[in-house]
């Protein structure tokens, strides 16, 4: 088996990991019988007819027997699960009338920023009842119905109750009995002959709470000639993430890192997300600009809003609106959705706690290292190939000098030579040391440029880590007065660095801030020079900033300066072993924008009911990624008349078992299916995915492409039927199943099923089980392509076919799950 690399993303830990503590306005108790039937129905306020198909299907689910064939069902407990959970009195119109702590997990995922710009209507479901439903005006008055399904009954109770049941009815199989039975939410769609809606409509399925099921039913009618696309359903690369001794780009953080907490301690990440995002990115800029940081507008930040904590008394001219210093201290900071922040509104710096104690670091080395960040070198000399050190001073700073040369004699025993620089009235401090060059390089780096603090050093006391800071301002610092308090200013031109001593700053408890003089093309006595951004600590030892307020464990730092741009491409996050569940980014505190996961098992068993008439299109998408406790168990049928097409696109990555078999009876002449499927199955995961199609009349046409991957012992495969009725002449179809493993513990299972009853027809059936081959590897890498990049290709072209059939967003999200998961399977 091939070695799996830190850059592997998880999916065995789901990627949108938070839950919501739990408020219903309902919560039914455990079990599933007569009364509990009743009682769904009751709270709806259904119609007797509803009331009489759910206790008829109840009936048939206690009678049938769970499928013993595909993947083992054995371990649900029909009698341990919440059958309705009801999250809110009413349901939204408007994102504003969802209630704030369910609108804030959807505002998590981006759907309010979706709809407004790339869906022509949006529904969000969560626990047992639709909590949003919108459709965009345009597309009402052309009389399509977008609505919850529960909302479609009570609204147009007559075709609900002409089509309610009709393509899978109760008697179909245990598991569509029991979402007869116990069905709440889900969508209905409605398309008037002629309507096309040539943007997708999308809906959203959330469970959040421990041992919940989620039964929606969703019904799709596309009329005669109508058409519609169904789709069920950060920060940017570049962006800073601390670690506690230094700060990585956020797109290299892999799982099992180590990060820091938003409150100051260390903490494992558990899972990486990345998504597509395409809209507008927010820059938050607080008053120290080389700490401003993007993200995508509904990512939370740690922050206190101004306007919680002002004085009542009149401002004063061109100034902000005062605050009370003791409610900001005193009061919680919370998580802000970015784009709800403003002006004047602090942000939570974070103080590390990471503290680790080593009587290696003596002041004498302390001071040492202090000295070198701001004025050392170390280089092996050319000549007498002898390691050295050496400093370097203005002739006038004659203290620092007999301070150094003290320091060396002290560490390494022995006199450092003077070197004087008369052109540049300058004394360098140089010895040939190779223990002290080793202690520098390996604690401070080398090159101006490079220089960075190592984990050891970070991790001191603080009242260790004070000497090297005093050594540093006094080599590379200056001291002023500013309004009769002194202020501190150092210069680098190694932004780790900067940000590294402002957290050391931070914990002597002096916030520091971080200006940035851009570098450029300049001239020095007629030679043209390039100089390098330069980052500017400045910070008063007597005062703080005016604007930051010191809190317990942090700082309270206000916004300066708030900018959009458009952004389109990948954006980053990850989930923490513990919590809280988020961590800094250039030096603030935000919060992991991700669903639930709990050790006990959910069950989500929807029916999806679609009629597509005579020369209609109906197009479905799912990318599923339920978390990997849930028992994901779907029946998705359509019935297809003449000359209508019915397509299936399906992307099953998460769950702990997934058996999904969407079906097409083709009806009437002309008729046409397409199933497209990729799944993906890793550790302690069954996928049975498949598809059915049915050929009931004459010269219909199908086509089924399965694609799957299964890696770390998952198990992934196709299950499949064709049926072709005698009479059904003139009728094709054309099945291919492709299988990718990985590695020698996973699994690949084909069932294929035909029942062929016509002569004249045009049946292909194809399958292959492979292996990604060293000789392919080999190839590819001969080319001067990595092994990671090699193996993300091969992927890549083996899910291509699948893949340029979802929308872009989709797409995108799709292809780089899956490539990011196939790093790390080369080794």
């Amino acid at each position: 088996m091939a070695t799996t690399s830190p850059l592997g993303i998880d999916l065995d830990h789901y990627k949108w990991g938070f839950h919501d503590p739990e408020k219903y306005v309902f919560k039914a108790r455990k079990g599933l019988d007569r009364e509990i039937v009743e009682m769904i129905s009751h709270m709806k306020n259904e119609p007797e007819w509803m009331r009489a198909i759910r206790l008829h299907s109840l009936e048939h689910f206690f009678k049938r027997p769970t499928p013993k064939w595909g993947a083992d069902l054995d371990q649900i407990d029909f009698n341990d699960i919440y059958y309705y959970l009801k999250p809110t009195d009413g349901k939204g119109r408007t994102w504003d009338d969802v209630p704030a702590d369910i609108k804030r997990t959807f505002d998590r995922l981006g759907i309010p920023e979706a709809e407004k710009k790339f869906l022509a209507g949006v529904g969000a479901q969560y626990e047992s009842e639709s909590v949003y439903h919108n459709l965009k005006e345009e597309w009402e008055k052309l009389g399509v119905i977008f609505l919850d399904t529960d909302s479609a009954l009570r609204e147009h109770p007559d075709i609900v109750q002409e089509y309610f049941g009709t393509v899978v009815p109760p008697e179909d199989n245990k598991l569509a009995a029991l979402n007869t039975a116990v069905w709440s939410g889900g969508s209905f769609v409605y398309v008037p002959a002629g309507v096309k809606v040539d943007i997708p409509l999308q809906a959203y399925f959330r469970i959040n709470a421990e041992k919940a099921g989620q039964f929606e039913r969703t019904m799709i009618i596309c009329e005669p000639g109508s058409y519609v696309h169904y789709v069920e359903g950060c920060l940017p690369p570049g962006e800073l993430v601390s670690k506690g001794d230094g700060w990585v780009n956020i797109e290299s953080i892999c799982p099992g890192d180590t990060v820091m907490d938003s409150n100051g301690n260390r903490a494992v990440v558990k899972s990486v997300r990345v998504r597509p995002f395409k809209g507008i990115m927010l820059t938050i800029r607080p008053i120290s600009r080389g700490n401003a940081f993007q993200l995508t507008p509904e990512h939370p930040v740690m922050a206190v809003k101004r306007c919680d904590v002002a004085v009542k008394r009149r401002p004063r001219k061109n100034w902000r609106i005062e605050v009370d210093t003791q409610r900001l201290i005193a009061g919680a900071a919370r998580f802000i959705p970015a784009g709800q922040l403003e002006v004047g509104d602090f942000l939570v710096f974070p103080i590390s706690k990471l503290t680790r104690e080593n009587p290696r670091y003596t002041p004498t080395v302390m001071r040492l290292l202090g000295y070198y960040l701001a004025e050392g070198s170390a280089y092996v000399h050319n000549r007498l190939k002898q390691p050295v050190v050496s400093f370097t001073f203005n002739e006038s700073e004659r203290g620092h000098i007999d301070e150094v040369k003290a320091l060396i004699e002290k560490f390494t025993g022995k006199n450092s030579m003077e070197i004087r620089q008369a052109s540049r009235h300058g004394i360098e401090v140089r010895v040939y040391s190779r223990e002290l060059m080793e202690v520098c390089v390996t604690e401070c780096g080398k090159g101006a440029s490079e220089k960075q603090l190592s984990s050891a050093i970070m991790a001191l006391p603080p009242a260790v880590q004070a000497h090297l800071l005093e050594t540093y301002f006094k080599g590379d610092g200056s001291v002023y007065a500013r309004r009769k308090h002194l202020m501190m200013r150092a210069t680098t031109v190694s932004p780790q660095l900067a940000w590294q001593l402002q957290e050391l700053l931070a914990r002597q408890g002096h916030y520091a801030t971080i200006g940035v003089r851009k570098g450029g093309k300049d001239t020095i006595r007629g030679r043209e020079i390039t100089r390098r951004d330069q980052y500017i600590l400045y910070y008063s030892p007597d005062k703080q900033q005016s604007e930051v307020r010191r809190g317990d464990g942090c700082f309270f730092v206000p916004v300066k300066e708030i900018s959009q741009t458009p952004y389109e491409g990948p954006v980053f996050n990850f989930e923490l072993m513990t919590t809280p569940n988020a961590y800094v980014t250039r030096g603030f505190a935000v919060h992991n924008c991700t669903a639930p996961i709990y050790t006990t098992d959910s069950l989500h068993s929807a029916v999806v009911e679609i009629i597509v008439k005579e020369g209609a299109r109906c197009r479905y998408t799912t990318i599923q990624n339920w978390s990997t406790n849930t028992y994901n168990l779907v029946t998705k049928r359509a019935v297809a008349y003449r000359d209508a097409t019915m397509e299936w696109v399906d992307g099953n990555l998460g769950s702990k078992i997934t058996m999904k078999y969407p079906s097409v009876y083709m009806v009437e002449p002309g008729a046409k299916a397409e199933i497209l499927s990729v799944a993906f199955a890793g550790k302690g995961q069954h996928q049975d995915p498949g598809g059915k199609v049915i050929h009931a009349a004459p010269h219909t046409q199908s086509s089924v492409v399965s694609k799957s991957i299964a890696k770390d012992g998952g198990r992934a495969g196709y299950r499949g039927l064709v049926k072709v009725y005698s009479g059904a002449k003139g009728s094709r179809c054309a099945v291919r199943c492709d299988a990718l493993i990985l590695d020698e513990r996973s699994r690949s299972d084909t069932y294929p099923y035909m029942e062929i009853d016509e002569q004249d027809i045009s049946i292909t059936h194809e399958a292959t089980v492979s292996k990604v081959s060293d000789e392919q590897l080999f190839y590819l890498m001969s080319r001067g392509i990595r092994a990671d990049e090699a193996m993300n290709m091969i992927v890549r072209g083996f899910i291509e076919p699948i893949v340029k059939e979802l929308p872009l967003e989709y797409a995108v999200e799709l292809n780089r799950l899956i490539a990011l998961e196939m790093e790390g399977s080369v080794g």
